[in-house]
């Protein structure tokens, strides 16, 4: 918005301000007790349904509901122009080239409203010149496009993304198609092996995005664009990158007594924030780790965490190695 005598006459009004807000919140009461969103949350709730293929059917019943949704964005727009200080009650993310409304977020699924720029798309291309880097989120997301923007999109896959990915078998990414999208397509991205970009657009794209949790892989995977080759890889997990946080900080306070608790933790652990532990509790106790950090050299389930252990085992505890295979050692230690 400009400012300009409208926004100075709101700001010095109180009672305006109130009206504003009560609007609002009135909106946001209205949107939590709609029958879509009721509807949607009891399925999402139930326990049968926690999986990405059911929250994926449960997605599709939601949009499938058109008349109903777009008598709310109706309802939606005509408080906007009511009051021009008024804003939805939802969520909204930017990036440099993508805007959104969060209509709906429940842990194990997300669904908004959103909208790729033409002008923010192209700046990007052309300040990147072609290189960059294709990612793959590790989730299951649905794509509904109300508007293609005349758009075309590449599509990529990698091998499987789960607990026991490694650098080492990482491959490489490999383009499956190129084709335009059309206007009322859906696109369903299984983002533990494909995604996609785009690679040109005529227009501004409008759609509805869903974003899977349910099922996700551990971590999501980057590739260079140019040669296809592996990158790197971050977690996908709040509650992993939580842990690793917090293992950090205990470590970094020296609070051995935490120890038991950390090492509860590698059961139920994530593979990267298996080894995070690993190094933390090490840093803190070798003494205490030592046990554990056999068990993980001699059968952890993640190739490069159970060679990692074991390069760690030999170079630190050379006396304490000669329990673990052949085949766990002398490998380069990646910690």
């Amino acid at each position: 918005m400009i400012p300009g005598p409208e926004l100075a006459a709101w700001l010095a009004d109180a009672a305006a301000h109130e009206r504003t807000f009560d609007r609002i919140d009135a909106c946001a009461r209205r949107w939590s007790a709609h029958p879509l969103i009721a509807d949607l949350n009891r399925e999402v709730k139930a326990p049968e349904n926690g999986t990405a293929a059911a929250l994926l059917d449960a997605t599709r019943r939601f949009l499938d509901r058109r008349d109903e949704i777009h008598t709310w964005l109706r309802d939606l727009i005509a408080e906007c122009r009511a009051d021009p200080f008024f804003r939805p009650p939802f969520q909204a993310i930017r990036t440099e080239i993508h805007t959104s409304l969060v209509l709906y977020h429940h842990p194990l699924l997300s669904i908004s409203l959103g909208a790729t720029g033409i002008d923010g798309l192209a700046a990007k291309k052309t300040l990147g010149r072609g290189a960059g880097s294709i990612n793959f989120t590790g989730f299951v997301s649905l794509m509904r496009f109300i508007d293609a923007g005349g758009a075309t999109f590449s599509f990529w896959e990698v091998p499987e993304l789960t607990d026991t990915f490694t650098a080492a078998t990482a491959g490489e990414c490999r383009l499956v198609e190129r084709r335009r999208i059309a206007d009322g397509e859906e696109l369903v991205i299984d983002g533990r092996r494909q995604t996609f970009v785009i690679d040109h657009a005529e227009r501004d794209m409008v759609y509805f995005q869903a974003v899977i949790r349910a099922d996700r892989a551990p971590v999501s995977v980057e590739y260079d664009m140019q040669s296809g080759t592996f990158v790197g890889a971050s977690s996908t997990g709040d509650a992993s990158s939580r842990v690793q946080l917090m293992a950090s900080l205990l470590r970094s306070m020296d609070r051995t007594d935490a120890l038991p608790s950390l090492a509860e933790l590698l059961g139920d652990s994530e593979f990267h924030t298996r080894w995070h532990l690993m190094r933390e509790m090490l840093a803190m106790d070798a003494e205490f780790a030592l046990p554990l950090l056999k068990s993980m050299a001699a059968g952890d389930p993640n190739p490069d965490v159970r060679a990692t252990a074991a390069a760690t085992l030999t170079q630190f505890f050379p006396d304490e190695a000669a329990d673990i295979s052949d085949e766990a050692e002398a490998i380069e230690c990646r910690a």
